[in-house]
């Protein structure tokens, strides 16, 4: 019997005292018969290095009632392949900071834009071969490879580490296997369980009402089925469709696209193409880049104040309470918009030039007196010329707004056609013409600009 084996079954002797044994797996080895002193233990040592052990310790170690002399390495196992979602699917309140948490924000809804990276892919990392106290290599255990588990609107790049997204839309699981869908249905409503929603996509559907202080924002088409609550905010790049009421003062709705809504009370709507109102618009602030539509239903548009962009067709427009009502056609919002702060801009630059003038003027009067300094010389040569860039700018800006007016009396034979009655209190606007009904006109009629004079008559075909 070799003694390794000794060791390792009954003990090798190594003199009259000492017995050499090993563990069952060999990652270990120490001496019976007493603690070797420093002579005795050089003598050991060279005695086990000379059957063969490897690991031997500078000096011996009393563990468990055992005299150790060598120890193994064992192997460092590797790491299995997995996969890395760089895109955070948990659900729940988002962390602000270390104290506080947004309720609003759940992550109910996960959605991502064409291209971005969804998963990477970790290769397995090789672990490190270990060895015994004879010094037979240990090789570490095997890892793993792990693949990609996709469906549609995935793909994997061209060196298989990133799984990436072919198109806009949420990430879900579909039958065991991550999917990019374009479309996505939010079932119920819009509140403390869902959070606000974050869509990019083709179609969001909610089947229920978007409450209140809650927040979509959406690029792609959507559709509520229920209403709209105060304080919620709706942003929508494409189109919209709400079915039931959109109610409150703090409500707001900016859509990119079409939109067609149910009822309106109060809140604040920018569409900026065009409009279709199921039944009323009542005491809301309306903007509208190009048709407005009101004829369904009850199709009222009182109080408030609506700005269409083109031209608009209502059933009734004010009430018989002889309500305040502004329907403005012929006026985008946009190009108003542009012109108020081209206006804004040139007042601003109206009062820096003139100060420039007054201290031009008084710079002037000194050199023609003969009490200009050097100094006073180069600030006045630098005023000079800061003067004439404000001045050069002015006149930029003025004919910017010159064009855009000229491009705003385009939108002046666009016409408010209303087919019922119009109420007194109204104030109908084209462009910039104005015309306050005092007297109920019954519809159908049309009202249309002539030179500077908003004017009505039948509205033919009716």
């Amino acid at each position: 019997m070799s003694a390794r084996e000794e060791a390792k079954k009954k003990g090798f002797p190594l003199n009259d005292r000492y017995l050499l044994r090993t563990s069952g797996d060999e990652m270990e080895a120490w001496v019976e018969g007493g603690v070797p002193g420093p002579e005795e233990w050089e003598e050991i040592r060279r005695k086990l290095s000379e059957l063969g052990l490897s690991g031997l310790l500078e000096k011996p170690e009393i563990q468990e009632n055992r005299v150790v002399v060598a120890r193994g390495q064992p192997p460092i196992p590797g790491q299995d392949g997995h996969l890395e979602f760089l895109v955070d699917l948990s659900h729940g309140p988002r962390e602000v900071d270390k104290h506080r948490v947004d309720l609003r924000e759940m992550n109910l809804v996960v959605s991502v834009r064409a291209g971005t990276r969804v998963v990477r892919r970790v290769p397995p990392r090789p672990g490190q071969p270990g060895h015994n106290v004879w010094g037979e290599v240990i090789p570490p255990p095997p890892t793993k490879d792990v693949e990609f588990n996709y469906g549609e609107g995935l793909r994997p790049d061209e060196k298989g580490e990133f799984l990436i997204a072919e198109r806009d839309g949420c990430l879900v699981e579909k039958q065991g296997k991550l999917c990019v869908d374009p479309e996505f249905t939010l079932e119920g409503d819009v509140d403390w369980d869902s959070g606000n929603v974050r869509f990019c996509g083709r179609k969001l559907t909610v089947t229920g009402t978007v409450r209140r202080g809650f927040k979509v924002w959406a690029k792609g088409e959507v559709e509520i089925l229920g209403g709209v609550e105060d304080e919620a905010e709706i942003e929508v790049e494409g189109n919209l469709v709400i079915q039931g009421l959109i109610h409150g003062e703090a409500c707001r709705i900016h859509v990119s696209g079409n939109a067609h809504l149910g009822s309106v009370e109060y809140a604040t709507i920018k569409v900026e193409r065009k409009l279709t109102v199921g039944d009323y618009l009542l005491q809301a602030n309306v903007k509208v880049g190009e048709d407005l539509t009101v004829v369904e239903n009850r199709g009222l548009v009182a109080a408030g104040r609506v700005e269409v962009g083109k031209g608009a067709v209502i059933k009734v427009a004010g009430n018989d309470s002889f309500v305040p009502t502004i329907i403005k056609v012929g006026n985008p919002p946009e190009i108003l918009e542009e012109i108020e702060r081209l206006k804004e801009e040139l007042v601003l630059l109206d009062e820096a030039t003139e100060k420039l003038h007054k201290a031009l003027s008084l710079g002037l009067k000194l050199k023609k007196e003969g009490r200009l300094t050097p100094d006073k010389a180069r600030l006045l040569s630098k005023i000079q010329k800061v003067f004439r860039e404000k001045v050069l700018a002015q006149a930029n800006l003025q004919e910017k707004i010159k064009e855009k007016e000229e491009a705003l009396q385009a939108y002046t034979q666009h016409t408010l056609q209303v087919l019922d009655r119009v109420y007194p209190g109204v104030r109908i606007a084209i462009g910039r013409y104005e015309y306050e009904v005092r007297k109920e006109i019954p519809g159908p009629v049309e009202f249309f600009l002539e030179g500077k004079t908003v004017k009505s008559r039948p509205l033919e075909g009716e």
